[in-house]
């Protein structure tokens, strides 16, 4: 952040930034909890919500690989205020549509516009901040996560229609919108560190080239089976717990809910975690948590259930934020803009692909299937984390730097 810049107007700029995150979360678990009773109207199966998710994914990973380029030729605050209103977009389409294919159709700019979001906020907070801003910045992406299930889940419980919901998220976003654009004058406060010179001069880099960097193919492998975990969490959580565990539909939501709410407090607590502890202890104890909650969904009856999806998302919380602060660390600050934009767009391979398999286990077998594709998903997680550790170990001094 640029020298000028007064520390009012830091933690302003944060806020509006916490605040987009806030709104990139609130549609990242609703399908899963409305979709119980939303294929019936659409007369498709249960197992149709994963080629939603997918179009939303592959939406994403494109966006998110020419995220850098965009940011040099639009600047960060048009690429971001634009992405929210596609979002807005998305989740208003969602609730007007009548058929199962449209639907498909306006998951589209959803897809496109979380994308962009994503990757240009996170490569910024990645290197001009330190690690606590990075885990409370996807702490309040918990958040939105938190509600958004919250909101749904209580239409439901109220007998309104779900398109109440996407409704109400709709304008929620379109709030977001209105704040970003009364923002631009802090997103015009200039920005002129060498870190981001550095990163933008790597922006031309073939997506073939980063993926040479070493540990690069490791670090993606992390990231697409992190947020495999993830998206299954949210989008066949509730489904288990109907199909598997008999829990009612309104009730599934507020378990699933617990998952995201934990998430958001583990990340808020892992932020001042990382005055204390290394950001690799911090990686591997999250992933030692996260495989012992998957356990304690499988194990757990009924409401009892709400304890392992807790415990997965408090082991979940730190990962994600943990692994995006280090890319600078491990891979250098020239490169960091484009090895961002390849983690998170092939991460949305996680995305799209594996609740797209368990959705197909689920259906071809049993919904009992969700604990060990998990458990499965995160042992993969755990040993790719160990290689990439492994390979770039002696790069860079590690816990050193001069920002926020």
């Amino acid at each position: 952040m640029d020298g000028s810049m007064s520390k009012k107007k830091i933690t302003l700029f944060l806020l509006v930034i916490y605040l987009t995150f806030i709104s990139l979360g609130l549609p990242d678990s609703v399908l899963g909890t409305a979709w119980p009773v939303m294929y019936d109207e659409f007369h498709v199966s249960s197992g149709a919500a994963g080629l939603i998710a997918m179009v939303v994914a592959i939406c994403t990973v494109i966006s998110s690989l020419k995220t850098v380029a965009l940011v040099q030729r639009f600047g960060t605050a048009r690429l971001v205020i634009f992405s929210v209103l596609l979002t807005a977009v998305g989740l208003l389409g969602f609730g007007v549509t009548q058929q199962y294919l449209f639907f498909v159709l306006f998951a589209i700019p959803l897809g496109l516009g979380a994308g962009a979001i994503d990757t240009a906020l996170n490569d910024y907070v990645a290197l001009h901040f330190k690690a606590h801003h990075m885990n409370w910045l996807h702490g309040f992406w918990g958040i939105g996560a938190t509600l958004g299930p919250m909101i749904m889940g209580t239409v439901l419980l109220r007998q309104w229609s779900w398109r109440s919901g996407y409704f109400l998220l709709g304008g929620l976003q379109l709030i977001v919108v209105i704040v970003l654009l009364f923002s631009l004058p802090l997103w015009r406060m200039p920005s002129k560190t060498a870190k981001a010179k550095q990163s933008n001069e790597a922006a031309g880099m073939s997506i073939r080239e980063t993926l040479r960097i070493p540990g690069v193919w490791y670090s993606v492998l992390s990231f697409i089976f992190y947020v495999g975990i993830e998206a299954s969490m949210g989008l066949w959580g509730s489904s288990y717990l109907i199909l598997v565990k008999g829990t009612t539909v309104g009730h599934a939501g507020f378990i699933v809910s617990a998952f995201y709410a934990s998430l958001t407090i583990g990340r808020m607590v892992s932020g001042f975690l990382t005055f204390r502890f290394s950001n690799r202890f911090i990686l591997y104890m999250s992933e030692v948590l996260l495989l012992v909650g998957v356990f304690l969904i499988f194990l757990f009856e009924g409401s009892l259930g709400i304890i392992g999806f807790a415990l997965t998302g408090l082991g979940s919380a730190a990962i994600f934020p943990t692994m995006l602060h280090e890319t600078p660390t491990r891979f250098g600050v020239t490169h960091s803009g484009q090895v961002m934009g390849v983690q998170i767009g092939l991460a949305y391979i996680g995305t799209a692909g594996l609740p797209f398999l368990l959705g197909l286990l689920g259906e071809t077998f049993s919904m009992a299937i969700f604990p060990p594709m998990l458990m499965t998903f995160g042992v993969i997680l755990l040993v790719a984390t160990i290689r990439i550790e492994k390979i770039t170990e002696n790069k860079e001094k590690r816990g050193k730097n001069d920002n926020y």
